[in-house]
């Protein structure tokens, strides 16, 4: 597409030349040099520029043409790592349609996610569900619909169950599980958010609705879209299993250690994996506080109180724990360059923490699960 412009700009050139005028004009994409036009993207290193740009002059323009999104059907969704943007329409398209996480305002956090069953990791999903968002004035009796969605200070609700939410501007919730937290005010101070989940009819909160009072964290991210948060739906049926098969009781909390074997979005479980307690760099086994699954188990039901390890789903129960330890597990099965992540935790009584677990960088080298 250059050679027009350049054979454009040249004839330019000669006609100013001929009447005299000593300066040169040059078309688009090209700049005078020495009296001649020439492509500007020649003085660029395009090596400055992100995913998916390229230089033109001393700009770095998009390689595609810019996504324009209709703000009445539609929502914009950028990928940091792509610098693409996305329409994702904002109403219907069943539950296999995503669901938009838009940037935040300046100074603010916005959080999207998927609600699961913790006892067989299935979306957590109404009965017929089809995408439509949930009523808060007219909760349902089941399902997600059925549940509500704070945003805490982590280390504040660790430190106290009675600490205020944050503010958060919407919260989009819908039967099919999906969520959205638009415009979180971060807490000052702390490193994570955490989401607590629990039933919103007031008089089945606890054990006595579709949820016990469950909790997640993810980090805080002013001026952040942060996507693909798990989060869960605890029913008191499956705690009151795990207590029967020798588990621990929620009365004094419980904090569920989910062990992955890749980097998100993979949901592959790692068996054989023993909790370790820090502080760092020291960690420990920690036999009189963790439990684990019957090691052919897929699904988090009955537990068996002889094993020691991780069974078919990856998955630990702690009780108790304490914000001031760092909990992570022996890196069995991981190649020497990976170590798993670490994590402070807390059990607050009657609440179900969880935390998922994935590989990590090893120090001074690279993870590349």
């Amino acid at each position: 597409m250059r050679s027009p412009i350049l054979i454009s700009s040249g004839i330019l050139a000669m006609a100013l030349f001929a009447s005299g005028c000593k300066e040169t004009e040059c078309g688009d994409g090209t700049i005078e040099r020495d009296g001649k036009c020439e492509p500007s993207d020649t003085s660029v290193d395009t090596a400055k520029c992100g995913a998916n740009t390229i230089a033109v002059g001393d700009q770095c323009v998009p390689t595609f043409d810019p996504t324009v999104c209709d703000p009445a059907t539609t929502e914009e969704d950028l990928d940091p790592s792509t610098n693409i943007v996305t329409c994702i329409g904002n109403g219907g398209g069943g539950c296999g349609a995503a669901l938009a996480c838009p940037q935040p305002s300046s100074g603010l956090q916005t959080i999207c996610g998927q609600l699961y069953n913790i006892e067989n990791n299935e979306v957590f999903q109404a009965a017929n569900s089809n995408g439509t968002r949930c009523d808060p004035m007219n909760p349902a009796t089941a399902g997600p619909c059925a549940m509500r969605i704070n945003a805490y200070d982590a280390i504040a609700f660790a430190m106290n169950p009675g600490t205020a939410p944050l503010s958060v501007v919407d919260t989009y919730v819908d039967d099919c599980g999906r969520f959205r937290l638009t415009d979180v005010t971060p807490p000052s101070g702390s490193p994570f958010v955490a989401l607590g989940m629990d039933d919103r009819d007031p008089t089945k909160m606890g054990p006595g609705g579709v949820t016990n009072a469950t909790g997640v964290a993810t980090p805080t991210a002013p001026n952040m879209a942060v996507k693909d948060v798990e989060a869960f739906a605890v029913p008191a049926s499956t705690t009151t299993r795990w207590a029967m098969t020798g588990g621990p009781t929620i009365a004094n909390g419980i904090y569920v250690m989910m062990f992955r074997q890749r980097r998100a979005p993979s949901m592959l479980t790692q068996a054989g994996v023993t909790v370790l307690k820090g502080p760092p760099p020291t960690f420990m086994p920690t036999p009189t506080t963790d439990h684990y699954f019957i090691n052919t188990d897929v699904q988090r039901e009955r537990i068996d109180a002889a094993a020691n390890v991780t069974g078919a789903n990856g998955t630990a129960l702690v009780t108790p724990a304490a914000l001031s330890d760092i909990y992570t597990g022996a890196p069995t099965g991981l190649p020497a360059e990976c170590r798993w992540s670490a994590h402070a935790a807390a059990t607050v009584a009657g609440v179900v923490f969880v935390q998922i677990l994935r590989p990590v960088n090893a120090t001074g080298m690279t993870c590349n699960l």
